[in-house]
């Protein structure tokens, strides 16, 4: 009980820091809920990679399998599997970054797309575009969730 509320105040204030607003004990801002915008969802997996083991080792990267749809977990998972691949060559950049800013966010009608420029830890930076789309037909209906991420060069900052 004393971790679960250390944890609830650990991501309150990464999502105060990012602008966000997160309640303590307000778990529907590690797991999708349909409230949530596609820029929201991809602020949350962002920061939570940001952050990725404060609450434990590899949480950001089990927030970010929270809010992988169900189709890109029948391609990346279990969360073991998920786990190397997102600290592998490709996404492991994405890990404790310093910093994040989103662009080109895209929405039609059940998908959207949303830009990531981020900074990594060796100041160099790094495009991730998201694709989402909103659930249907599965317990998570109505949120969006990730259906894929795709690296791209980034050109000038």
């Amino acid at each position: 009980m004393i971790a679960r509320v250390v944890i609830c105040i650990l991501f309150t204030i990464a999502f105060a820091v990012t602008g966000l607003s997160a309640q303590p004990g307000d778990v529907s801002r590690i797991s999708p809920h349909p409230s949530l915008k596609p820029l929201d969802v991809v602020r949350i997996v962002m920061t939570a990679l940001q952050h990725n083991d404060i609450g434990g080792k590899n949480r950001g990267i089990a927030i970010t399998y929270n809010f992988a749809s169900p189709a890109n977990k029948r391609m990346t998972g279990p969360l073991s599997r998920f786990i190397s691949l997102v600290s592998g060559p490709v996404y492991g950049e994405m890990i404790n970054h310093k910093g994040a800013s989103y662009e080109k966010v895209v929405s039609k009608g059940q998908n959207a797309q949303v830009d990531v420029i981020i900074r990594t830890v060796s100041g160099q930076f790094r495009g991730f575009r998201f694709t989402l789309s909103r659930q249907r037909g599965n317990p998570h209906q109505g949120s969006w969730m990730t259906d894929a991420v795709v690296p791209f060069n980034v050109t000038a900052t």
